[in-house]
């Protein structure tokens, strides 16, 4: 899994759609298309339900969804202590 992948993934759920997703993420709606479908060969599984009023998670795709968030979450604090160190080195 990569972590474009699971970012695509995550911002569809929280947006409900494909072209929401892409333009909070920045990308184009292909590009956000390919990271979800992507990820779903990668795991086998079909994660979105998709209609004409957009994406909903499959059951799998909400148990995926919960471990993006996760993994979002750990992303941050991440960044955020590797900031803290950083300013810590600049002062002493």
């Amino acid at each position: 899994m990569k972590m474009a992948q699971i970012e695509a993934f995550y911002n569809v759920i929280q947006s409900g759609s494909i072209s929401q997703a892409a333009r909070r993420g920045h990308l184009t709606q292909p590009a956000v298309s390919m990271q979800v479908r992507d990820l779903e060969e990668r795991l086998k599984l079909r994660l979105l339900e998709r209609s004409n009023k957009g994406v909903k998670p499959t059951p799998a795709g909400k148990i995926v969804y919960e471990y993006c968030c996760k993994i979002i979450d750990l992303k941050q604090s991440l960044k955020e202590e590797l900031e803290k160190l950083q300013q810590h080195d600049c002062q002493g």
